[in-house]
């Protein structure tokens, strides 16, 4: 080897390590396969409840775990699934918290919510209904199956923590659509779960960035406030969110793409419902992540502040194990063209009451990071609408950005605004029948959105 040679490798060592030395964040992420090896039913579309006919796209869970200067760590983990439920949340944050030491609190479970996923049911209350002996069998062992994933990712990561590099950016993209349109019909919902191109939309692309120490793009995190109901499909497949993730890291060798679902509860993409049209908005979101990266992402700084609380969201009624019994073997009450699902409901409803009790309230739980003074991140639970990170970024007094997320933690519901809940429709409403985990006596009291975002805001203040 030259002596030239030897004084570039040289100079080249000495600059790494003095960037490690001076590295404020350690970080490292890590990937998992959870697309089942068994045949499970699919999730999402109520009237579409048949097993999966094979993998049209594997469906991944990611981790992202960063550490401050102080070593304070938090965990990020993106699923290609439908749903996260409080059960998996529990299960994951009480291992890592025993294995690895990690405070339940620094924990963020978010999913993409793909309605080409398979199901998450854990309590005999959700396979009541069962015909097929072997569904339940098979929930539970894929129950175990994605435990033990999340959890060997989140160790990866933490295993493999280095010098890096933590930036903030942001871009647009335009296919998301509100899909509330005013019915002008005399009965029925106000609200058709149709195109609404004069209705609110957050076309936000949030991205946060991961560099090593020499400057390699090692992983990023980014998100959209938009349903993952491009395709309807019977195959596993992680629809525009996993084509974006695919088409990033292939953009990009040997980076780990994450996407993190924003406040798309009453938003789709359009045109949908169809591979062609989900492989566009694929490509369309992860040319804004590029568009991001192009724009030069800003370092953001520590230190970590976390926290968690929850804030009491009531319901407007509780029902009685009488009404519901007359209701059933009457029929009186029940809408024609929704009752074989209002009848289900009801059902669960009474099976609940017979067996301790419909709650009154939910704990809603909500999560905040704040990246010093830089970025701060506000992960809510549910399928929230829209109208909750408009209005959080708007009265954002805090310093530097703010991130909302949706579909974090628990899916528990539809969490209307109370604008939604006032109009009524689905959102706001009617999909409440087709939950059965957690179950809900009735719809949420209009006191919700001053619940959620004073939360947030006295949390962020804090």
């Amino acid at each position: 080897m030259s002596k030239l040679l030897h004084i570039i490798v040289f100079a080249a060592v000495f600059v790494l390590q003095a960037a490690a030395q001076t590295a404020e964040w350690k970080a490292a992420a890590a990937k998992a396969v959870i697309t089942p090896t068994e045949p499970m039913y699919l999730a999402g579309f109520a009237n579409r409840e048949v097993p999966a006919e094979g993998t049209a796209m594997e469906l991944f869970a990611k981790s992202l775990a960063i550490e401050d200067k102080q070593g304070a760590r938090f965990v990020m983990v993106t699923l290609d699934l439908v749903e996260v439920t409080y059960q998996l949340r529990d299960a994951v944050a009480a291992a890592v918290k025993a294995k690895f030491g990690l405070p339940e609190k620094a924990l963020l479970l978010n999913c993409s919510h793909t309605h080409c996923g398979p199901e998450l049911r854990y309590t005999e209350l959700e396979f009541m209904s069962f015909t097929d002996p072997l569904r339940k069998e098979r929930c539970l062992r894929y129950n175990a199956f994605l435990t033990d994933k999340i959890v060997g990712i989140i160790g990866e990561a933490l295993q493999h923590l280095e010098p890096a590099t933590v930036s903030y950016g942001h871009a647009r993209c335009g296919f998301a659509m509100n899909r509330r349109l005013k019915s002008d019909r005399p009965t029925g919902d106000p609200y058709l779960n149709s195109p609404n191109p004069e209705g609110v939309v957050d076309h936000d692309v949030p991205a946060l960035t991961v560099n090593t120490a020499a400057g390699k793009l090692s992983a990023i995190v980014f998100g959209y406030a938009c349903h993952n109901t491009s395709m309807s499909i019977k195959q596993w497949h992680g629809d525009y969110a996993g084509h974006a993730q695919q088409l990033i890291e292939e953009a990009h060798p040997g980076t780990i793409a994450l996407f993190m679902m924003g406040c798309g509860g009453d938003q789709n993409a359009y045109p949908r419902f169809s591979p062609i049209f989900s492989l566009r908005h694929g490509q369309s979101l992860a040319t804004a992540v590029e568009a991001a990266i192009d724009a030069k992402p800003k370092p953001i700084h520590g230190p970590l502040r976390i926290d968690w609380q929850t804030t009491r969201l009531d319901y407007q009624s509780i029902p009685t194990a009488e009404v519901i019994e007359k209701r059933l073997s009457s029929g009186e009450g029940y809408d024609p063209g929704y009752e074989k699902y209002l009848r289900k409901w009801d059902e669960r409803r009474l099976y609940a009451i017979k067996n301790g009790g419909l709650r009154d309230h939910y704990d809603y739980p909500i999560q905040t990071v704040r990246f010093g003074s830089d970025m701060t991140f506000v992960a809510l639970s549910g399928e929230t609408c829209v109208d909750y990170s408009l209005r959080l970024k708007r009265e954002f007094s805090g310093p530097g950005r703010l991130w909302v997320a949706g579909y974090s933690n628990d899916i528990l519901a539809y969490i209307p605004s109370k604008r939604v809940l006032h109009e009524g429709g689905y959102e706001a409403f009617r999909s409440l029948m087709y939950w059965s985990n957690p179950l809900h006596p009735d719809k949420f009291a209009d006191t919700l959105e001053e619940r959620i975002i004073g939360k947030v805001q006295e949390m962020i203040q804090k």
